[in-house]
Parts: structure tokens; C-alpha cells; sequence
């Protein structure tokens, strides 16, 4: 298996992008020809699932903002904004690793938008610790609704979505998820408190991202799982997709446009919060190596189950590669 990465630093530099990464195709023989002629089913499908996770996060909504009282619809509308997800890269993530769609996909969709809340939360603190002024295009919710009531409204996001899957009779992904969610709080307070102000080598730096922004990939990924062999395979893969993502995101970071990302940049050198791009001697063709590797060794964790590694390459080279396709200006 191989992945080609075609670099033009131009081309970086104007879309702020990690370039072209490519898995290679698994190679399954007719079959998969045959599965993967979907065309319109396959996008009714995807959009579905889509709009059931909004669903399932519309329905934590609303008693999200009577918890807060009479609040000036200003303000409420400007939450209502705010809760509109990106891309989803993790929602699409975990149907990508649906080999088929469960009798019962209730618990998938709640892991799912519970995912997408504590996402959004992580935002609203990101933004106000940053100091950001732009996020997919428009003002971070804390400009519109004061620092403090954008904390307060990621606290509210935060105890939403684990309500939602403490709910469950079966509390395995809410545990896992209490897990993982600690791992991002955690390597966030290091990042700030411990590591703030220094240089950090390369290991350091892929320690950070994975616990950051991993941590969540990979709780949607073992989501899918069905066994414990499964389960930790789909959970290792998504820890190196979420780590090489949050690699492309530190460069673009670096290397990036505001006007064309949609969001605030070079945050991470300003407050020297250090990443990959500013460990000494990095270099964007390193970033970029290193992001192809992270690829590679997720899509090998699913060896043993050609069909997820497959649907792993397709979800790679259709979300985490070629700019245009990524819409980074909807991303966070």
C-alpha cells in the first residue's frame, strides 16, 4: 500500500492546504465494484444519516436554551448558528466504518451527535482562549454573546452530550466517551500549562495532537465495532486519522489564509502554544510526511477487514485530501 502526497508550496501557501494525501485503493476484486455502485442511494443514505446526528443534536437543543432562561433572541440565534456543524469529519467517519447499517442505529447516531456537541463546546472555549474573530466565516460565538456566556454555553454542551449517551442502557460508550473526553481536556491543559513557551520535538508534538484532537476520531471509529478485536483496531484508526488531521490543521495554522479557511490563524505561534511546524527543523514536506504515514498506518489497522479498510481509503481521499473537496471555510 502506498500514499502519494503532491506538494506545490504555492499552492499551500494561497489555500492553505496539506495538499493532495492519496491512499491506494484496497483492492477487492468485482465485489467491490459491485458495493460501491451506490450513486444516488448511496448519497440519499449519507444525507440520512447526516440529518438523523442534526436531529439527535436538535433535540438536546432546545432544553439547552430553556436551561438558560429568557435570554435576548439575539443572543439565541447567534447560538443557533454557532451549533451548525462543519463538515462533520467524525459523524462522516463513523459511516464510513458501517460496513452496513445495524438493525438499530440509535446508539451510532447518539455517539455520533454527542461527538459533534463536544466538538462545538471545545470551539466556543478554543475561541475565547485564542481570542479568535472568525469562525467558518462568520464572528465566534464569543463576540457575539460575551467570553464568559461562551463558556458558559460550551459547560452546557459539554453536560448535553453526556447526558445523551448516559441515557443508554448500555453506558460502554458513555464510559468510553467520559474517557475520551478527559484525554482531550487533559492534553489541552498540558499544551497550555506545562508546555506553553517551549519548543517541543517531534514526538512531543504528535503526543499533542493525538490526545487534542484523536481522541474524539477515535471514539467515533471504535463506535463501529463489534467485537473487542474490532473495537480496537476501529479505535487506533481513528486516533491516526484524527492525529494526521489535526497535523494538516497546525499547518494550515502556520501557512494558511483567513480569507479562504474562514477562521482565525497563526493563534498557536502568537500565544507559543508550539506545534509540528514550529518543531526545529520542520518543514512543510516533513509535516506532510509525517501526515502521509499517520494515513497509512490507519488504514493498515484495518487489515484484517479489507471491506473498513476500504471504506477508510475512500473517506481519507474524499475528506482529508484534495482542498476543494474539503471546503475548509465550513471546517473547524
Amino acid at each position: 500500500m502506498s500514499i502519494a502526497i503532491h506538494h506545490e508550496s504555492a499552492y499551500l501557501t494561497s489555500l492553505f492546504s496539506c495538499t493532495f494525501v492519496h491512499v491506494a485503493t484496497v483492492d477487492r476484486g468485482p465485489k467491490l465494484v459491485e458495493q460501491r455502485m451506490t450513486d444516488t442511494t448511496r448519497q440519499l443514505t449519507t444525507a440520512e444519516f447526516l440529518e438523523r446526528t442534526l436531529s439527535c443534536i436538535r433535540s438536546v437543543f432546545d432544553p439547552v436554551l430553556e436551561a438558560i432562561g429568557e435570554a435576548e433572541q439575539k443572543k439565541v440565534k447567534a447560538i443557533r448558528d454557532c451549533l451548525q456543524p462543519g463538515k462533520m469529519l467524525r459523524t462522516r467517519l463513523a459511516l464510513a466504518l458501517l460496513p452496513k447499517p445495524p438493525a438499530d442505529l440509535d446508539p451510532i447516531i447518539r455517539v455520533c451527535a454527542a461527538t459533534e456537541l463536544i466538538h462545538t463546546a471545545t470551539l466556543f472555549h478554543d475561541d475565547v482562549i485564542d481570542g479568535a474573530s472568525l469562525r467558518r466565516g462568520q464572528p465566534p460565538l464569543w463576540e457575539q454573546v460575551g467570553a464568559t456566556g461562551a463558556i458558559l454555553m460550551g459547560d452546557l454542551f459539554f453536560s448535553a452530550a453526556l447526558d445523551m449517551l448516559l441515557q443508554s442502557d448500555d453506558l460502554y460508550h458513555g464510559r468510553s466517551f467520559v474517557r475520551k473526553v478527559r484525554e482531550v481536556c487533559t492534553t489541552e491543559a498540558s499544551h497550555e500549562l506545562v508546555l506553553r513557551g517551549k519548543m517541543v520535538d517531534v514526538a512531543t508534538s504528535i503526543r499533542i495532537a493525538r490526545g487534542k484532537t484523536g481522541a474524539l476520531f477515535a471514539f467515533a471509529a471504535e463506535a463501529c465495532g463489534d467485537t473487542p478485536e474490532k473495537r480496537a483496531a476501529l479505535e487506533e484508526a481513528g486516533y491516526l486519522v484524527g492525529t494526521a488531521y489535526q497535523l494538516a490543521d497546525d499547518l494550515i495554522d502556520e501557512a494558511g489564509d483567513e480569507r479562504v479557511v474562514g477562521k482565525t490563524l497563526g493563534t498557536d505561534r502568537k500565544r507559543r502554544k508550539y506545534t509540528l511546524m514550529q518543531a526545529p527543523g520542520a518543514t512543510e514536506q516533513g509535516v506532510l510526511q509525517q501526515i502521509q504515514a499517520l494515513c497509512e498506518q490507519a488504514v493498515a489497522q484495518l487489515h484484517e477487514w479489507p471491506e473498513l479498510a476500504q471504506s477508510l481509503t475512500t473517506y481519507i481521499n474524499d475528506f482529508l485530501s484534495a482542498p476543494k473537496k474539503l471546503h475548509f471555510a465550513k471546517v473547524s
